[in-house]
């Protein structure tokens, strides 16, 4: 597969997990608590220590803002494409160079996500790393339970 469709596709498939994030964890379109109340009570059920607390929040924060940065690059980029496909010819390089700057937000965004993962495991004990993981297999979020 070219460069130029796997950083479309990965550009499509990021803004798609964006949009599902979106909607599942901050309820959207629906009143609800906001994201910070939701990481409390997650906390809370793992019965974290200030220490812990203040890292997972740390943690979300930053990926939420990473996150954000790559939505809004994902969204100013398609002005790039539309530039590209309007010619008469097909302009590869900048479809190239547009497909390398989504493969590297996507990346990014991974690499930021897997170091916050394993600070947070580091910093949980056995129990709360278990009851975390049988609160992602729920099908329904504890954290989200009034």
């Amino acid at each position: 597969m070219n460069g130029v469709l796997l950083g479309v596709l990965l550009a499509l498939a990021l803004l798609a997990l964006l949009r599902g994030l979106r909607a599942l964890a901050w309820r959207r379109g629906r009143p609800g608590p906001g994201r910070r109340l939701l990481a409390r009570r997650l906390l809370r059920r793992l019965d974290a220590t200030p220490e812990q607390e203040r890292l997972l929040l740390e943690e979300l924060d930053a990926l939420r803002a990473a996150l954000r940065e790559a939505r809004e690059g994902l969204s100013a980029s398609r002005d790039e494409l539309a530039g590209a496909l309007e010619g008469d010819a097909l302009d590869r390089d900048a479809l190239d160079a547009l497909g390398a700057r989504q493969v590297a937000r996507v990346e990014a965004v991974r690499r930021l996500a897997s170091d916050g993962l394993a600070r947070i495991h580091a910093a949980l004990d056995a129990g709360q790393r278990r009851r975390l993981a049988e609160l992602l297999r729920a099908r329904r979020p504890a954290c989200a339970a009034r």
